[in-house]
């Protein structure tokens, strides 16, 4: 109810100064991050609910943060509680879904939540379906943000969720659509895709080696993958054997299974791994 007052009072002043002296009197930063879902949701059902209740708040958000009141994460886990609570709300106020994406979509453009956060409560399903269409949305709306370039161990993050992810739903489309989102990928980042779905497998069981070799067969039909690319990647793993023999001891064996189911499916050239110009020179 405090909390509710003093939100009430900041959209008819906007005295952001009021509230972060009401935050820190309060003293509970455990809770810091319930304060941000509820004032996403109040901002919903101010009489001017539109754009202006929206930036005031997200203007309230970036003060608060810069002052050192409320962190990333408390921004992070609000949003993510939000989603989580979507449906509910849904109940009350049908525009809730649009008021939130528009809601997420501010706090993207004013860099209060990054791209990769919002990459990993997709992946991770937060709010289910109406989750994932908010989470879309967001990402048709901020286009120059959600392409920007992720940095390398961003990005190492990354893959390493949506692998995980992949093995425990099997939707190659989804996967799919995670690589087209991280497009254009690099030479260099295109292997370490595929050294890091096969060396991941090679560290879990045989069911995920299978999975692996099936979901590189599905991105190299659908050309989300060329051979080439997939050539790199295993260059890729194959250059660093002796790395991954200390960690999964029949490495070496697994990856040439690798290798051979992978030229069964026409993945790699029968005579990889020489070069093409050496083949030719035969």
């Amino acid at each position: 109810k405090q909390a509710a007052r003093a939100l009430e009072e900041y959209w008819v002043s906007l005295n952001v100064n009021e509230v972060q002296t009401f935050l820190q009197e309060l003293n509970m930063q455990a809770y810091h991050h319930e304060f941000v879902k509820k004032a996403i949701i109040m901002s919903f059902s101010q009489k001017d609910s539109g754009p202006e209740a929206r930036e005031a708040t997200v203007a309230m958000f970036e003060q608060l943060t810069s002052a050192g009141v409320l962190s990333k994460d408390d921004l992070q886990w609000g949003l993510t509680r939000l989603l989580a609570q979507l449906d509910d709300q849904a109940l009350d106020n049908p525009h809730c879904v649009d008021q939130a994406t528009d809601f997420a979509a501010s706090m993207v453009a004013g860099e209060l939540v990054s791209v990769p956060f919002l990459r990993r409560c997709r992946l991770l399903r937060i709010g289910g379906t109406t989750g994932l269409r908010v989470l879309d949305s967001v990402q048709r709306k901020t286009p120059e943000y959600c392409k920007r370039h992720l940095d390398t161990s961003h990005f190492k993050r990354e893959l390493q969720t949506m692998i995980l992810e992949f093995f425990n739903s099997g939707d190659e489309a989804e996967f799919g659509r995670c690589v087209r989102e991280l497009a254009p990928l690099s030479d260099e980042k295109s292997a370490e895709l595929i050294r890091k779905i096969m060396v991941l497998a090679m560290e879990r069981s045989g069911a995920e080696c299978e999975m692996a070799l099936k979901l590189l067969v599905w991105l190299h039909r659908h050309e989300e993958l060329d051979s080439t690319m997939i050539e790199k990647g295993f260059d890729d793993m194959y250059s660093r054997m002796d790395d991954l023999t200390l960690d999964v001891p029949d490495a070496a064996e697994m990856a040439q299974s690798f290798v051979v189911e992978a030229k069964k499916a026409k993945l790699l050239r029968r005579s990889w791994p020489e070069t093409e110009e050496e083949e030719e020179h035969q």
